[in-house]
């Protein structure tokens, strides 16, 4: 089983769906045509001493795993303290993985394989905020509330500041951690303190099943739509953003800015079909495999009829959200406001192994429709406009009326010429 994705592995996005909703979907499936194989030599290296037996039995083959086996047979022999044969194990495989010098390949152990994956499928059990550590009080900066969840429900408001979750104080504690307990069971309490202003506020909400909420979409002035994609890995995306264009459309909008600002990318098939919607017939993306096949993947005429569309882009602007900001460009859909985007063109498969586990490595290079891989050197937008120092740490904090970036947006997009 392999799934396909254009997203970096460092997470590279100040933004995350409280209960950790990152990046996570689904492509093709492929049958492992080596199960037995694999089924065989998971059997075999059961435990430690099964390892050395099967390195034992390879003859010549055997040459390159001997010091693994010496070193294991050592641990066995002379190591004085316990240790973790599972823990071991795993440790041994990243590091495998991890030694090719790929920053986007790595090892998974089952749960965690698992875990990405139930985050893979646009749903997660949370209480739907969007949200981000904050520098200033230390605790976690609620930047959006998604509609008819707990923390809705709940009175949770933008701007709020989770200073507590079960009695730990954030300022105790790490961010990841008091992601983790805010996140939780279906159906289970969690109790939060909150700063709104100068007051503090205890809530108390039960979590839920809630759908993921990657498009945002708010009308701005005149005929303008203001439609932020925090990120591609979400199955459900493309019917977002077709929600989204759909809104917009109905009020009557006719120009367009996409924010692609901190959207570290995503999946393959979920930005093709995306730009299928905004691009005209033509090529999306050239895949390049690794004996040099050229894919392209092309949309058809079916697009939308835009007055002009403006895209915003950042330093950790990646991926797939580079491809969305190529394309428009290549097609002369769009002009890009910002600075220089990430710089990542590469694609990356996961394979699912047989005891449930996975690896997930670079396996192609992609380019946009027309123009020179970004690979290693990023986008350079057409306007190169910097927020102010103080907000760049404060990025959802940000007044619009003090977006430098979204300004220009706003003054390109409704300009007559």
């Amino acid at each position: 089983m392999f799934k396909k994705r254009i997203t970096p592995f460092a997470c590279i996005v100040i933004s995350v769906l409280v209960c950790i909703v990152t990046c996570v979907g689904s492509a093709a499936i492929l049958n492992n045509r080596h199960s037995a194989e694999n089924n065989q030599l998971r059997q075999q290296t059961a435990g430690i001493s099964g390892y050395i037996e099967l390195i034992n039995s390879m003859g010549d083959s055997a040459d390159k795993y001997a010091k693994l086996s010496v070193l294991i047979d050592k641990l066995e022999q002379h190591y004085v303290n316990g240790y973790d044969e599972s823990n071991l194990w795993d440790n041994i495989y990243k590091t495998l993985v991890m030694s090719i010098g790929d920053d986007y390949s790595r090892y998974f152990t089952a749960e965690e394989y698992n875990a990405m994956k139930s985050e893979d499928s646009g749903s997660f059990v949370g209480i739907g905020v969007h949200a981000t550590f904050d520098v200033d009080a230390k605790g976690i900066y609620i930047f959006g509330v998604m509609p008819n969840s707990p923390a809705e429900k709940g009175g949770l408001l933008k701007g709020d500041i989770i200073v507590s979750a079960d009695g730990v104080d954030a300022t105790e504690s790490n961010y990841y951690t008091m992601l983790d307990l805010i996140g939780g069971e279906a159906g289970t309490e969690v109790s939060l303190t909150v700063l709104r202003g100068e007051e503090k506020i205890d809530f108390t909400l039960i979590r839920s099943n809630i759908a993921s909420e990657n498009v945002i979409y708010e009308k701005l002035d005149d005929n303008v739509a203001y439609i932020r994609i925090l990120s591609f890995s979400d199955e459900t995306l493309t019917a977002q953003f077709t929600t989204a264009i759909s809104k917009a459309q109905n009020d009557g909008c006719s120009r367009f800015i996409f924010d692609l600002r901190n959207n570290a990318g995503g999946f393959l098939e979920e930005i093709c079909k995306t730009l299928d919607i905004l691009l005209p017939e033509g090529p999306i993306i050239n895949i390049v495999d690794k004996a040099g096949n050229i894919t392209t993947r092309d949309s058809d005429a079916n697009c939308i009829k835009a007055e002009k569309m403006v895209v915003l882009c950042n330093q950790s602007t990646a991926s797939a959200a580079e491809l969305f900001t190529a394309a428009l460009r290549d097609y002369d859909l769009a002009e890009i406001v910002g600075v220089k985007t990430f710089g990542k063109g590469t694609m990356q498969t996961t394979y699912t192994l047989e005891d449930g586990s996975a690896i997930k490595m670079s396996t192609a290079f992609y380019n946009p429709p027309s123009n020179e891989s970004y690979d290693g050197v990023g986008i350079i937008p057409d306007y190169e406009v910097k927020l102010d120092e103080k907000w760049e740490s404060r990025f959802y904090k940000m007044p619009k009326e003090e977006d430098a970036q979204l300004q220009k947006a706003i003054e390109l997009v409704t300009s007559t010429d």
